[in-house]
């Protein structure tokens, strides 16, 4: 799998394994899917019910955590290769900072305490940063997280190329892009309820030790490889190199 292909499946994997340990252990909120908190709160104003915290705090964090996010990444500039460095490292920070909290209390069985909370709120974080990286530095934005879009792309190449017998192109193309951040994100999604159900609030260290792998995979080729220097990329604008 090329680097195009696969740095967005391991960042579904890792949204996926995270909107659903969040989901299953910490009261039922998505730290990955931040749309969905939305209709949560909307949902409690209009029927009278309190607001989950986390699920409300989500929202401003998230936003804030992506300003900062695009912030830094402008601050640094066109340098391709460091603004990965540098996103995947905060979001591998944030979810390492999860994963060791959820080993010094119980989360699952008191979403609405302080510690869990916090557990939540690094979770937003890491995901606020995993998602300015793909609006940032990859020549088009994808989603890691939502996936009714890339459901619909793969829906339509699919069809394109049973209809044409094979003869589209751009059917071919589309589908080899959407169909691995699907997979990648039911994968995750697997795994966090696979670990959910045997780690209880320990789970979270899953998303953890992928994030960090994936930032080790990440340092280990920009060591190995040369910057391509006519690869376009959003950095500064389309002007910009990109990995």
């Amino acid at each position: 799998m090329n680097r195009a292909i696969f740095i967005p499946t391991a960042l579904s994997l890792i949204a996926g394994v995270t909107d659903v340990t969040s989901w299953l252990l910490l009261g039922g909120f998505f730290s990955a899917h931040v749309t969905g908190n939305l209709v949560v709160v909307a949902a409690d104003v209009v029927t009278g019910t309190p607001p989950d915290i986390v699920a409300l705090l989500a929202i401003p964090v998230f936003i804030l955590t992506t300003a900062i996010a695009t912030t830094v990444a402008r601050r640094i500039g066109s340098n391709a290769p460091r603004v990965t460095t540098v996103l995947f490292g905060a979001q591998a920070v944030f979810l390492v900072a999860a994963g060791v909290l959820s080993f010094t209390t119980h989360a699952s069985a008191h979403p609405k305490d302080g510690m869990a909370v916090v557990i939540g709120i690094c979770a937003v974080c890491a995901m606020a940063f995993q998602n300015a990286y793909l609006h940032i530095v990859p020549p088009r934005a994808l989603s890691t997280a939502v996936m009714t879009g890339n459901l619909v792309a793969a829906t339509v190449a699919a069809t394109d190329i049973l209809r044409t017998r094979g003869e589209a192109p751009d059917a071919r193309a589309k589908w080899t892009a959407s169909w691995p951040l699907l997979a990648g994100f039911i994968g995750g999604c697997l795994l966090g309820a696979g670990g959910a159900t045997l780690f209880s609030d320990h789970a979270a260290i899953i998303p953890a030790v992928l994030a960090v792998a994936l930032l080790i995979t990440v340092l280990v080729h920009q060591t190995g490889a040369r910057p391509a220097p006519d690869a376009p990329s959003r950095l500064d604008g389309d002007q910009s190199r990109t990995v």
